[in-house]
């Protein structure tokens, strides 16, 4: 096969009868979709002829650092590049992030005859054909994201704030859009959750019935600690962002070392210039002699503070899934965790699931009195954090494609069989 138009900076594979596939993600940057999509190009690379669709760059020095930092082995000979065009400015600006998909999914439907199968591991998106869509988060579906993942309060860019000039901005991007007019939830596409709760909140508001759920996979691996040889401590990973509420887990940690428990906390996360992140700052140099902002960390110094520490501690009340309390239980922590969301299907234990601020005070100090509790849910979690593995989502990602490609070639011979 031909190199692709606007495939550059990657060699491409000798021509084949292989099966033509693209996974499409808008922008690799570090997160879990963007694992989703190269630990699909590693499942399936052996055999498909794999594209991956990107508006952002990926040049043979930004596949070392993906590999390095998701722990995949791609090799630059073994996967095409194919670079949508983007705006001056706008490759990797998170802040015009629905002009940007929108442009993106234009370009996919453009190039979307090139391939036999396609597949979006970022969400719904529009190809003008049947496809596999894995969904991520809520940013799609403008009233669950209100419901679910809305803005941060007192926003300091205009495109972020709820108001007039948002919505001008959201109707240029739609009037840019030129969609296909096909209905993604019609049964043709397959679209694919990340969490059993995800799954239910789908069929409920758009009608999905049998969808798939294969669970993100966690990339790191963590060195085994006894559990006595661990701090009694916590740790929370993730962004330094609103919706992760650290505030309310410092305040529920500073309520259990007021019942006599001598805990600590590490904030794990990059804590940027913004109000949040100055006010979480503050919170924590005031209480500086038992939590500790430890900053952005990954790779083995991350894979160390993890499992460190016997707990965890989770803010976010509505996960799709929640990679981060996935990470801890797999490192061994005992994470507590709200009880909404798809984080409530991590650790599937009721008594570290809670509803607010009370009941999480009353169930942490219940657990910190018994290290016999402790050492059973361990136990129980370290069967848990099987799921999580990338050998399990590459298995299962694989089954996804080969009974969709084959659906897809029945369907194509059908069509050309003379009646």
């Amino acid at each position: 096969m031909p190199t692709l138009p606007g495939c550059e900076g990657l060699d491409v594979m000798a021509d084949d009868d292989r099966t033509r596939l693209a996974i499409a993600h808008v922008c690799m940057g570090r997160g879990g979709s963007e694992a989703r999509a190269m630990w699909g190009i590693q499942s399936l690379r052996p055999d498909y002829d794999v594209t991956l669709v990107t508006a952002g760059r990926v040049r043979e020095g930004d596949l070392e650092e993906l590999n390095r930092f998701y722990g995949t082995s791609l090799g630059a000979g073994e996967f095409r590049v194919l670079e949508a065009p983007v705006l001056p400015g706008m490759r990797g600006n998170g802040s015009a992030a629905a002009l940007r998909g929108t442009l993106f999914q234009r370009f996919c439907r453009r190039v979307a005859g090139q391939f036999d199968v396609l597949v979006s591991a970022y969400n719904l998106c529009d190809f003008g054909r049947p496809a596999i869509h894995f969904v991520a988060d809520f940013c799609w579906d403008r009233e669950l994201q209100r419901k679910f993942d809305p803005m941060p309060p007192g926003a300091q860019r205009w495109i972020h704030r709820e108001g007039l000039g948002r919505r001008v901005y959201l109707a240029f991007a739609r009037s840019l859009a030129r969609r296909s007019g096909r209905d993604l939830f019609g049964g043709e596409d397959l679209i694919v959750m990340n969490s059993h709760w995800t799954r239910q909140l789908m069929e409920e508001r758009h009608g999905v019935r049998s969808a798939p759920v294969i669970y993100p996979p966690v990339v790191a691996e963590f060195p085994c600690v006894p559990f006595e040889q661990k701090e009694p401590g916590f740790v929370c990973i993730g962004r330094v962002a609103h919706e992760k509420r650290i505030e309310t887990m410092i305040e529920i940690l500073r309520r259990v070392r007021d019942l006599g428990h001598d805990i600590h906390l590490h904030v794990i996360g990059a804590m940027d210039d913004s109000p949040y992140g100055r006010m979480v700052g503050r919170l924590c140099a005031e209480n500086s002699a038992w939590v500790f902002a430890d900053g952005q960390k990954t790779g083995d110094e991350k894979a160390r503070l993890l499992t460190a520490h016997r707990f965890g501690i989770h803010g976010c009340p509505w996960e799709a899934f929640g990679i981060s309390v996935a990470e801890m239980v797999k490192a061994g922590c005992i994470p507590f965790v709200p009880d909404t969301g798809g984080q409530v299907e991590i650790v599937g234990e009721p008594s570290l699931c809670y509803r607010d601020a009370d009941d999480a005070v009353a169930k942490i100090d219940s657990v910190l009195r018994s290290g016999n509790r402790q050492r059973e849910l361990a136990e129980r979690l370290a069967g848990h954090g099987k799921q999580f593995s990338t050998e399990r989502f590459m298995q299962e990602f694989r089954e996804v494609v080969k009974e969709f490609a084959a659906r897809a070639a029945n369907h194509s011979g059908a069509q050309q069989r003379p009646l």
